[in-house]
């Protein structure tokens, strides 16, 4: 039994030994292993390791002796040699010899292949577009290598624009690759798509991308051209129907529209600085030539177009009055007088209402003319205008006092007191507005006019019947008194004259600037004179989703700003009367530091309001001047469209 044990432990013993010397045998690799392809710019670490041996002693070299174009760092069993950045010098075939003694001696070769394609070509255009002209489109491939293995294709869309191949290229380090078409620029291609795709087809070696591709929309500034204006309804539109009148051009960048009016006394009046002009309820006095103005301040050209606005409708008796009272003594001279308005012009006839075949008297025109009135005189009159479109009338009591035997003087102060103002109480600034006032008594009653001045208390402005105001202005507004007065009384009637004002002296400040850096709050402020009270809109444009915000109270607050609120914002202020549009241009720059992070937007947007509007009561006068102070906030305002 003693005896077997010890056969098998030196059996044992020596199967130990054979395994050990297995183990122990001297080898040599390399990581990675006979072939690698890297990018040149890139780090390389090639790594010699061992086994079998406990003290291996290292040396690199490349097969033809070149530099090894790295550094080289032995450790207890391995090497490495690191190429930062790798260059076209470490296109080689690089070999690790290893002793382990002074007998043993291994070798492993690895080699290494480069190629360089970086980033996506960069395209240029240039210079400066404007249809018509010719421009140069440069395509450029940054940093390749081996360049003669280089494919490039210029396309315009799906047309191919040039074609080149770099075959013959002998370029020994990473170059920059450029191609480059010129052809002339037209309208058609604008918003047409550039595209240069470059490639790098080499099937001996494994990398990704073989391929990379660049598009760029072509843009070009030209215009205003083909300006026409479109008329809804229509040109011949009918009084109180709503009338739309759109200026269409064709202009890049878009341009700045201008409407205006020729007036009767060849004047040109202002209206609105917008591509639409919207009148809701068309008037006579709408009728006229309107001109759109297009203004490109690019290409700094301005085209106009013109269209002649007729507005048609049934007659409106503006005023009937009779002269110097309704109520007369027999043999006073009496004229009653009729005004219309209406296209075509109206047929106005003027007569007593009579149930008799014989109307007497009677005229067709706008006076009748009674020389020496009698009781016979006495009765109702009635105005009746006519044109095409329909008919309107109205009437008025003519009292004749009769006299007996004896002359009769029936003495009576000023009554019947009335004001009668035209075209209406309110009017658009720069127009024409005529207030009459009648009044009955005997004698004959005095009228004479006042306006409330700024301290409250009227004042005398005019001795007649007839107060005209023409081109009025925003100070001809307030409370205008008629005193109708003999020596048996006064009497003394009101009324208030309101004048429309389109937005002016617009100031729009943006505060700290129009160039600030992310995370940096932006507030535009904007004040304005109007009447009645403007409302705010706020486009942001050149979007592919334009925003529209309306008016709510105030400022605008751009809160944490990034380079995605960088662009163009149109202001509108605007009333019934007219518009204005300031055009603000913020350039959002990025910061330094924490570029990684981006704050919403909250945008709160509010507009004060102040105009001047009538007050407490007919003896205070209203104030003369409105202005409004404006603020927006623009709160997650990227959801909204024009």
């Amino acid at each position: 039994m003693i005896s077997n044990v010890k056969i098998n432990v030196e059996n044992t013993a020596e199967f130990m030994y054979v395994l050990l010397v297995v183990v122990k045998a001297f080898e040599v690799d390399i990581i990675p292993a006979n072939r690698i392809v890297t990018q040149i710019g890139e780090t390389l670490i090639l790594t010699c390791n061992t086994t079998g041996c406990a003290s291996p002693t290292f040396s690199w070299r490349t097969q033809m002796d070149n530099p090894l174009g790295g550094t080289v760092n032995n450790y207890k069993t391995y090497s490495t040699l690191t190429m930062n950045p790798v260059s076209v010098v470490n296109s080689h075939d690089y070999l690790c010899t290893v002793f382990c003694g002074e007998k043993e001696k291994k070798e492993k070769s690895i080699k290494v292949e480069l190629y360089s394609f970086p980033s996506d070509p960069v395209i240029e255009i240039r210079p400066s577009l404007f249809a018509g002209e010719p421009v140069a489109v440069i395509c450029k491939i940054p940093d390749v290598y081996p360049s003669s293995r280089l494919e490039v294709f210029l396309k315009k869309e799906e047309h191919i624009l040039v074609e080149k191949y770099f075959y013959e290229d002998d370029s020994t380090n990473a170059e920059t690759k450029t191609v480059m078409y010129s052809f002339n620029l037209t309208a058609e291609d604008i918003g047409k798509e550039i595209t240069c795709v470059a490639k790098l087809e080499i099937d001996s070696m494994d990398f990704e991308p073989k391929e990379r591709v660049t598009s760029q929309k072509l843009n070009a500034n030209f215009g205003p051209q083909n300006t026409i204006i479109t008329v809804s309804p229509g040109n011949s539109a009918m009084k109180g129907d709503p009338l739309k009148l759109t200026c269409v051009t064709e202009s890049n960048p878009p341009p700045q529209i201008v409407w205006r009016k020729h007036l009767a006394d060849e004047s040109i009046q202002h209206l609105v600085e917008n591509n639409v002009l919207f009148i809701p309820h068309a008037h006579f006095t709408d009728s006229g030539l309107y001109i759109c103005e297009a203004i490109n301040l690019a290409t700094n050209k301005t085209e106009k177009a013109t269209v002649d606005i007729v507005i048609q409708g049934a007659p409106y008796i503006v005023q009937l009055t009779i002269e110097p009272s309704t109520t007369v003594q027999e043999g006073e001279e009496v004229s009653i007088q009729c005004s219309a308005e209406s296209n075509p012009p109206p047929k106005i006839i003027l007569r007593r209402k009579s149930d008799s075949a014989d109307i007497v008297p009677y005229s067709e025109g706008r006076i009748l003319f009674l020389p020496s009135v009698t009781f016979l005189n006495g009765g109702d009159y009635e105005c009746v205008a006519e044109n095409e479109f329909g008919k309107n009338k109205s009437e008025k009591t003519l009292n004749v006092e009769l006299m007996i035997n004896c002359r009769i003087f029936l003495s009576d102060g000023p009554k019947n007191t009335t004001i009668t103002v035209i075209p209406a109480t309110s009017v658009k600034e720069g127009e024409t507005v005529t207030m009459k006032c009648t009044s009955s008594g005997n004698p004959a009653p005095v009228i004479s006019w006042k306006k409330k001045a700024a301290s409250g208390e009227p004042e005398k402005i005019f001795k007649d019947a007839t107060l005209t105001i023409q081109n009025t202005k925003s100070k001809d507004l307030g409370l205008y008194e008629c005193e109708a007065y003999n020596q048996f009384g006064k009497e003394e009637k009101a009324v208030e004259l309101l004048i429309q004002v389109p937005p002016q002296n617009i100031i729009v400040l943006v505060y700290p600037s129009e160039n600030v850096e992310e995370g940096e709050n932006i507030t535009i402020t904007c004040s304005t004179y109007s009447n009645p009270p403007s409302q705010m809109v706020l486009k942001k444009v050149h979007q592919e989703k334009e925003i529209i915000l309306p008016s709510v109270n105030g400022t605008f607050v751009l809160y944490n700003v990034t380079k995605n609120d960088t662009g163009r914002y149109l202001l509108d202020v605007f009333n019934e009367v007219g518009n204005s549009i300031k055009v603000i241009d913020i350039a959002v720059v990025g910061r330094l530091k924490k570029t990684d992070q981006m704050l919403p937007l909250i945008i709160a947007f509010s507009c004060v309001t102040a105009i001047a509007v009538p007050v407490v009561a007919i003896l205070i006068y209203v104030s003369r001047k409105a202005k409004i102070n404006g603020s927006y906030s623009l709160v997650k305002a990227l959801g909204l469209k024009v």
